[in-house]
């Protein structure tokens, strides 16, 4: 009996971790994750750990292609508040981060200098449909100032049974007010399985997205 219940246990918790898989900013307490976004604005790599289930601290490498900006920063997550329901979960997360920006755009002359960032993000889903929200803004000492937003809405095509592969279709609206193309729309398809999370994306303007998240 002991056994079975041990069993039970394990279960539910490698259960909880595919699910907190999605893209969210903090893992299960003890966990390490690996994450690198890539779009037409920018390439992110970021590694994080997650003392608790609601902490994670980490650091990042983010470059702006259009501005030519190097950003090293360490950065930390908060979940505010998880939402658990019969048939879905809702979550709000706070993050920050303070590093070094560099650059050589437009004559800077290897120019380095503080930068901070924050977030606002928020994600609600079931085994059917997902929806999330980002708000984030980035302020150096003279270089940068930039507010960003992101919208996500998602259907699963099939439902996946446990151990099997995970399939999203998703509709992502970007805004950057301070871009000539201020609003654009992308297309993304999600597929994870265990604890591996891959998307490939396709915007308006034939940009691709590649991200990549491994939780260990």
């Amino acid at each position: 009996m002991k056994k079975a219940i041990i069993v039970i246990k394990l279960f539910f918790l490698l259960y909880s971790c595919i699910n907190n898989l999605n893209a969210r900013p903090v893992s299960y307490s003890g966990g390490w994750t690996i994450i690198s976004y890539n779009d037409y604005y920018r390439n992110t790599f970021l590694t994080h750990y997650s003392p608790t289930s609601k902490t994670s601290y980490g650091y990042m490498i983010q470059y702006w292609q259009n501005k030519e900006y190097l950003i090293n920063a360490f950065n930390v997550n908060y979940l505010v508040k998880r939402i658990n329901k019969k048939h879905s979960q809702a979550n709000f997360y706070l993050k920050g981060g303070l590093g070094l920006l560099n650059t050589s755009y437009q004559e800077y002359n290897n120019k380095n200098e503080l930068v901070s960032y924050g977030d606002f993000a928020f994600d609600w889903e079931t085994r059917k449909y997902f929806t999330s929200y980002t708000s984030s803004f980035m302020k150096s000492e003279s270089l940068e100032s930039t507010f960003m937003q992101k919208t996500r809405l998602g259907f699963a095509p099939y439902i996946a049974g446990y151990g099997a592969l995970h399939t999203w279709l998703m509709y992502e609206l970007h805004n950057m007010p301070e871009y000539d193309d201020a609003l654009i729309s992308n297309f993304v398809l999600r597929f994870f399985k265990s604890t591996n999370l891959l998307e490939l994306g396709i915007d308006q303007n034939k940009n691709t997205t590649i991200n990549f998240i491994k939780r260990f």
